[in-house]
């Protein structure tokens, strides 16, 4: 494997690079919902598509089915205040009507359940919820979001179980409902409702091959999510940033070997879309020669940089190439590890990756948007950094 940065140089100015990213931050973000299913999902595909098709490629848009669950009423009341929220969407639901009864903690079976959750299923609070979901002991819980203390709002937990939903029904609900949630009176009832509607749809995931000099090697499999809860500019967009970039310039200077590239939705919902396109080409996971992810948050303000690798080489080159750029942080940890996002089905299969995503203190947040959330000087040096490693990799014969 090649990990030096190479010869190869991105023959644009860096204003013009900065140019180029600005334009597809703002194209992504004028589309305000990502979630898998949804009209902005879709339309996301068909830009994306349309970029595919003017670097002359052809861009194959690929619908599946699946069970989208879509919100209905979904609400908390003691009948003087009322909070909406999201459900958990592999969690249980209830009718329009809801369900009331007395509130209680965690700690207390047989009652609507008030208690708090972070962002990411596996801070404290997220995998206390959590612990009481598998229980199954509350008719219903209302978790109230304990995000960065000072953006308040409603970020809300992944569908890890989107297939196979257990648990009582859960409300979502943001910061500032915690003011009058958390000083209910013993003896107040109150009234939940976590309507989830479900039907038929289709879901999209885009896909285009840059043919390479010599189809002996294996292919190099470049990927990056599609979707999210919100807009989640800083959260997807570095991934998609670097993955068009990629497309572009290899598309115009032919790499030694085949490069997949496969943009894919359903990450919100337990990668379902990665797991549709692993299950249309179920070798592809040992047999291509690497697969990239260009996971979540490295383009955030304020967040730190996470480095994965299939194995110590990966890991150690990827690093020290990372630590010339500057950044403020860059964390890793053992290449025997179980990786975060979609390198875990990677991972899962015994294929080899790298992976860089991040962390983000907006994490499935309403306010991750264009230009506030960004980080553009480190997106500039991360897009340049794996640009160059995509390159160098799609032209190694190791």
């Amino acid at each position: 494997m090649i990990f030096n940065l190479g010869s190869e140089e991105n023959k644009f100015k860096l204003s013009d690079i900065k140019k180029i990213i600005e334009k597809d931050l703002i194209k992504w973000d004028s589309i305000k919902l990502h979630r898998t299913g949804t009209e902005g999902d879709n339309e996301t595909a068909y830009w994306l598509a349309s970029e595919i098709n003017k670097c002359g490629l052809t861009a194959e848009v690929d619908s599946f089915n699946f069970i989208k669950r879509t919100p209905g009423k979904c609400e908390v009341t003691n009948g003087t205040h009322t909070a909406t929220g999201l459900p958990m969407f592999d969690g249980g639901s209830t009718s329009s009507i809801g369900i009331k009864g007395p509130h209680g903690s965690l700690n207390t079976d047989d009652v609507i359940a008030i208690t708090q959750y972070g962002s990411s299923t596996d801070d404290e609070l997220s995998k206390n919820l959590n612990e009481a979901r598998k229980k199954n002991k509350h008719p219903a819980i209302v978790a109230v979001a304990d995000v960065y203390p000072n953006i308040p709002g409603l970020a809300v937990l992944n569908a890890e179980s989107y297939r196979n939903p257990y648990g009582p029904p859960v409300l979502q609900v943001a910061t500032q409902e915690g003011e009058w949630l958390m000083r209910l009176k013993e003896d107040e009832k109150i009234t939940v409702s976590v309507e989830l509607i479900e039907k038929k749809s289709d879901a999209i995931n885009v896909q285009a091959m840059i043919k390479g000099k010599d189809r002996s090697l294996s292919p190099l499999v470049v990927m990056t999510p599609k979707s999210g809860w919100w807009t989640c500019t800083s959260e997807r967009g570095g991934g998609i940033i670097i993955w068009l970039n990629a497309l572009r310039y290899l598309s115009k200077n032919q790499p030694n070997r085949n490069v997949l590239f496969t943009a894919n939705t359903g990450h919100e919902l337990s990668h379902l879309g990665l797991d549709h396109f692993l299950k249309k080409n179920p070798s592809l996971v040992k047999d291509a020669f690497s697969w990239v992810h260009l996971g979540a948050n490295f383009a955030a303000k304020e967040g730190q940089v996470l480095w994965q690798a299939s194995d110590d080489e990966y890991m150690e080159k990827g690093l020290e190439q990372l630590k010339t750029l500057k950044l403020d942080e860059i964390i890793s940890w053992p290449s025997s590890s179980r990786p975060l996002g979609e390198a875990r089905n990677i991972y899962d299969g015994g294929g080899k990756f790298i992976s860089l995503l991040g962390s983000n203190p907006l994490f499935h947040h309403p306010k991750d948007i264009w230009p506030d959330s960004i980080d553009m000087k480190k997106l500039i040096k991360l897009n340049s950094f794996m640009m160059k490693m995509i390159i160098d990799m799609s032209n190694s014969y190791e």
